[in-house]
Parts: C-alpha cells; structure tokens; sequence
C-alpha cells in the first residue's frame, strides 16, 4: 500500500476502479474523470454524492484539489455547453480554475459487489441474497423474519436515516422477500416482481409506478438517502488503498429535497 501523502489523481481512481470497474457502467453514464489533470499530484480529496457548486466552493476553501464523488459532474456525453450563469457550468468553471481534478464512479459503484445495493440489503439485514437483474442493478432477498408493513417501514426510515417515505397501497400481510434498487431504480420494478420480492425499495419513482400488482409494494426512500452511503464507501476505499492520504467528507453536499 502507498505510503505518501500525495498521489497522482490516476492512481486513486485505479484503486476506486478495481473496487468498481469502469467498464462496468451503464452505456449512458458517465463515470471516470470529468474535470482537471488525471495525471496531476493531488493532496487532499473532497468526498461527495453530487459535485454541485457548493461541493466545489467547499473544496476551494478547504483547500481540496481533487473531488471523489458518486454523481458525476458532467452527466451528458457530450457535454453540449459550459455558459456562466448554469449552476453545474459554474461549477465545472470553478474548479478548473481552482484546479481541482474531479472523478465520480457511478454505475460501477451500484453494481459492484460489494456496493451500494449491497449495503443496501445489508442495511436491511436482508440474507440468501441474489443478484436482482442481469444487468447488475438491484439484489433480492429475505428478511431474518417476517414485518407486518408498518413495522418494515419504521425499519426502513430508520436505517436509511429518511425523514418520510412514499409507499404504493401498503401490503396487508408479512413482508418476507424484499428487493433494493439503489439511486432511480423503478425500472427494478419488473424484476422485483419476478423475482417473488413483496416489495422494492428504491428511488426517484414516478406517480404511475406506484399503480403496483396484487402482492406487490414499492417505496421510494429517495434518490438521496438510498445513495447516501456511497461517500462512506468511496472514502473507505481511498483509505485502505492510500492511508496517509488525506480525504475530508463533504458539509455542503446535502439533500437537494426539503421535507416539511
């Protein structure tokens, strides 16, 4: 393991890609570097969910010169335009002009093993887990004993930290059999059903997907709090792979979504 305080901005994201690799995205995501030198030496490494603007302010004053993050900044490929006065161009402008080097793992993050829809069944102490899809997204499996719906949900917002939740009709009977998706994963929905799951537990659903089948719950916890633990990840990764390197976790990169 590397014993130097500074690194190349390359040799952190091989440490992330051997965790997560990168050819393992999703055809339309855009994980990798985004922004700045990935052969420049870098220092200190702001960790985030988003790269907002915020995110990028904050590692300005923190004196931060790369930025890890789950979301990828530049989200388009390509990317169209850069104009002041666009929050995410804002952001892209600052750091270059700051030189800050951003990488984001995505996709290879929710599908590697050992991931977010892992710690997602492990948060849930979900056991005989089985990959949801064959696409990678997703994982199934069973409660250590059955929840009546009210107790699943109290569960649920406990252990994902989540204020409130949406829920399709609650189911009448035991939970047994549950289904994560992490990030935006209604599209998991067929699959949860296939795969016998009594409910999906995800984000980002939309009103029609809560239309669901007999037997069948889903619950969007939000796009946030079912990623959440990616930073967590992320930074348990740079650490094992470079323990004197120094990775601060981000104060400005919070929940765009406010609960009332």
């Amino acid at each position: 393991m590397q014993k130097k305080k500074t690194v190349k901005a390359s040799e952190i994201a091989e440490a992330i890609e051997r965790f997560a690799p990168l050819s393992s995205q999703a055809e339309w995501d855009n994980s990798g570097f985004t922004v700045g030198n990935p052969c420049g030496e870098v220092h200190c490494a702001l960790i985030a969910l988003n790269c907002s603007l915020e995110v990028v302010r904050e590692a300005v004053k923190k004196g931060c010169d790369m930025i890890i993050t789950h979301h990828p900044l530049i989200v388009h490929k390509p990317c169209l335009s850069i104009l002041e006065g666009d929050v995410r161009s804002d952001a892209i402008m600052l750091a270059i002009r700051n030189g800050i080097t951003v990488y984001s793992s995505h996709t290879p993050l929710d599908r590697a093993a050992g991931g977010l829809n892992d710690i997602m069944a492990q948060k849930m102490g979900l056991v005989d887990c089985k990959p949801l899809s064959d696409d990678g997204f997703g994982v199934v499996g069973n409660l250590p004993s059955p929840m009546t719906c009210a107790k699943f949900i109290s569960f649920a917002k406990k252990a994902f930290g989540v204020p409130c939740l949406r829920t399709s009709e609650p189911l009448k009977g035991k939970i047994s059999k549950v289904a994560v998706s992490s990030g935006g994963g209604q599209g998991s929905i067929p699959d949860a059903v296939r795969a016998g799951a009594q409910v999906l537990l995800t984000g980002d659903v939309t009103h029609h997907n809560f239309y669901c089948p007999d037997g069948f719950m889903v619950v969007d916890l939000s796009h946030h709090f079912s990623e959440l633990p990616a930073i967590g990840l992320l930074q348990s990764i740079v650490k094992k792979n470079f323990p004197k390197f120094a990775t601060r976790l981000s104060e400005a990169d919070t929940s765009p979504i406010f609960y009332y």
